[in-house]
C-alpha cells in the first residue's frame, strides 16, 4: 500500500497517523513472514469461531438429528382405508398397515448440505460440536499459558536476580518436576482429583508449564543483569524491586512473548490427549474426546476422526507458526537476515 500521494506529507514512519502504521507493519509483516502470517490468519479464524460459535455452527452441538423410518411392506391404500374401517386392521397383518415408523437418529451420516461434515456417533451435527469445541481448546491454552508464564516470570525473575542459596533451591525443585514426565504427572492429577473439571485441567497443565518458563526467564534475566544500565541503577541506589520491574523485566519480554505464544499450542494438544483417555471434562465438547468417538467407529466410518484431527492440526500448527514468526521478529540475533529467518 503506497501512501506517497496523500495530501499530507510525512517526513518519517513515527508521523504517519496510528491506522496507517499499524497497515504498514502488518504488510511488511505478510510479507517477509508470510507463515507467521498464514498462522496469526489461523489463529484470528479459531478465536472468532469460539467467540462467534453460536452463529457460525448452525446448529445447536447438543442436538440429535433424526429421520423417520420407511416401512417397505406398507400398503398406503390399506392404511388410509383402515383410518375410517376398524376392520381392516382384522384382516392384514400391523406391518401392512403402518407406513410411518418411529424417528431414528442419523448416526455417523456422510456430509450433506443439512450437515456440512456428517454427525456423530449419537447423530450429532459434527460441524456444530467442532465449533463448540473450539472453546474447549482456547480456553485450556491460554488459561494454561497465563497461569505458568505469570508464576514463572515471577520466580525466573526472583530466582536469577537474587541467585545464591535462593537460585539453587528453586532451581533444584524446576529439577524434580521436570524429571517426571508430563503425561505421568497430569495422569496422577486425574487419578488423585475425584472431580475433574475444566478448572483442574487448566490448573495442572499451568502448572507444570511454570517449569519450563523458569528456566527461559532465568537465562534472560542472567545475562540481563549484567548489563550497564543494571549496574547503573544499583549505583545510585535503586532498590532491588525497582530494578526488576523497571530495568530488567522490559527488556526479556521478547521470549516471555515468544514462550507464551508458542506454548498455547502444546497446552491445546495436552488436553486434547488427555480427553482421549477420558481425563479431560465430561461436561465440555473436547476435540480429544471427539477424536476417541471417531476411533471406535473404526474404518466404516473415519470422517469423524479426520475432520476433528484436521482442526486440532491446524490450530496447533497456527499457534506454532505464529510463535517462530515472533521468535524471529523479536530475537536480536535473528534480525538483518533478510527476514526469512526460520522459513
Amino acid at each position: 500500500m503506497d501512501f506517497a500521494g496523500s495530501d499530507v506529507a510525512f517526513r518519517s514512519f513515527s508521523d504517519r497517523p496510528l491506522w496507517q502504521r499499524w497497515l504498514i507493519s502488518t504488510r511488511n509483516f505478510a510479507v517477509r513472514k508470510p507463515l507467521g502470517a498464514l498462522g496469526v490468519l489461523l489463529i484470528l479464524l479459531v478465536v472468532f469461531s469460539a467467540v462467534f460459535a453460536s452463529v457460525v455452527a448452525r446448529y445447536d452441538p447438543e442436538e440429535i438429528f433424526k429421520k423417520v423410518a420407511v416401512n417397505p411392506d406398507c400398503n398406503p391404500e390399506l392404511a388410509e382405508q383402515a383410518l375410517t374401517d376398524p376392520s381392516i386392521r382384522l384382516k392384514y397383518p400391523a406391518a401392512v398397515l403402518d407406513c410411518g415408523g418411529a424417528a431414528q437418529p442419523l448416526l455417523h451420516v456422510s456430509p450433506s448440505s443439512q450437515n456440512w461434515l456428517g454427525t456423530d456417533v449419537v447423530g450429532r451435527d459434527l460441524y456444530a460440536r467442532i465449533i463448540y469445541g473450539s472453546r474447549t481448546a482456547l480456553l485450556v491454552g491460554l488459561g494454561a499459558a497465563l497461569i505458568a508464564t505469570f508464576f514463572g516470570v515471577i520466580i525466573g525473575l526472583i530466582s536469577a536476580y537474587f541467585g545464591g542459596t535462593l537460585d539453587f533451591v528453586i532451581q533444584r525443585f524446576v529439577d524434580t518436576l521436570q524429571a517426571f514426565p508430563a503425561l505421568v504427572l497430569l495422569l496422577l492429577f486425574g487419578q488423585v482429583i475425584a472431580d475433574i473439571s475444566l478448572r483442574t485441567n487448566i490448573i495442572s497443565l499451568g502448572i507444570l508449564g511454570i517449569a519450563s518458563t523458569v528456566r527461559i526467564v532465568r537465562s534472560s534475566v542472567l545475562a540481563a543483569r549484567s548489563e550497564v544500565y543494571v549496574t547503573a541503577a544499583q549505583t545510585i541506589g535503586a532498590s532491588d524491586s525497582r530494578i526488576m520491574a523497571r530495568h530488567i523485566f522490559p527488556n526479556i519480554t521478547a521470549p516471555i512473548i515468544v514462550t507464551f505464544t508458542s506454548s498455547i499450542g502444546i497446552y491445546i494438544l495436552v488436553e486434547a490427549t488427555l480427553a482421549f483417555l477420558g481425563l479431560g471434562d465430561p461436561t465440555r465438547i473436547s476435540w480429544g474426546k471427539m477424536i476417541e468417538e471417531g476411533r471406535r467407529l473404526g474404518p466404516s466410518s473415519p470422517g469423524v476422526a479426520f475432520y476433528v484431527g484436521c482442526a486440532l492440526t491446524l490450530t496447533v500448527l497456527g499457534f506454532n507458526l505464529a510463535g517462530d514468526a515472533l521468535r524471529d521478529v523479536l530475537d536480536p540475533r535473528l534480525r538483518g537476515r533478510g527476514g526469512r529467518a526460520g522459513f
